[in-house]
């Protein structure tokens, strides 16, 4: 082989060498850098989209986000199923870390969520009665009530918005059995109402049939009706 030749494979060996050299150092440096970033954040619960106060949560709405250890915030939630099933008591947008302040018990939520004064009712709602299963929490509705007046036949009943613009604290689904055997499925309704406001829906649920209508969110509020029939 000509010295020429022999040089020119030399060098060129070289170059591939050192340029195979250079890919292995490039790898070799990132894999450190990113095990040195793995060590020095830490994963916690974030919300994987917006959660409305008084949401429960539920494993689709969170997810574990990388957070830089040393500024990990106080109160922060290391595993998901430490929050599902909780409930949210502020407002918590996308990627924002659930902090144990921002969350409260399942069996406590309710009293938390309560303005000071006012009550929980719960009211059943069939499936196919209303709008029982587009409602959620937060949601406002309308109360309707359908009943037969003082002095009327038994068929001639009426219905009357009984009250407006209430809030929805909580949802809850039940599979109940009919008489002729069948499931079906049922839906509890807590609201909040003022005092006055319970004894009324007591009385149109005693005296008649319930229905919610759920109310549009640019809807401008609207007070509660005074009468019930």
């Amino acid at each position: 082989m000509p010295n020429r030749l022999r040089i020119a494979v030399i060098v060129a060996v070289f170059f591939g060498l050192l340029a195979a050299y250079g890919v292995y150092s490039f790898l070799r440096r990132q894999q450190v850098e990113t095990e040195t970033l793995r060590r020095a954040t830490q994963d916690i619960v974030v919300a994987s989209k917006e959660i409305p106060p008084g949401t429960k949560i539920t494993a689709d709405m969170v997810r574990l986000a990388p957070y830089p250890k040393a500024s990990v915030p106080s109160g922060s939630v290391s595993s998901p199923e430490k929050v599902v099933g909780r409930v949210v008591k502020v407002n918590a947008v996308s990627g924002e870390p659930l902090l144990e302040s921002k969350l409260t018990a399942e069996g406590t939520a309710l009293t938390l969520l309560l303005t000071p004064g006012n009550r929980a009712i719960a009211v059943r709602v069939d499936e196919i009665v209303g709008v029982s299963g587009f409602i959620s929490p937060n949601d406002r509705v309308d109360v309707i009530a359908t009943v037969t007046p003082a002095g009327r036949a038994e068929g001639e009943k009426i219905s009357k918005i009984v009250l407006q613009n209430k809030r929805v604290l909580s949802v809850a689904q039940n599979v109940e059995q009919q008489k002729d055997g069948k499931p079906q499925v049922a839906r509890s309704i807590t609201m909040e109402l003022t005092p006055e406001e319970t004894e009324k829906l007591s009385v149109a649920a005693l005296e008649g049939s319930i229905v919610l209508s759920l109310r549009a969110v640019a809807d401008d509020p609207t007070g509660a009706r005074t009468k019930i029939f």
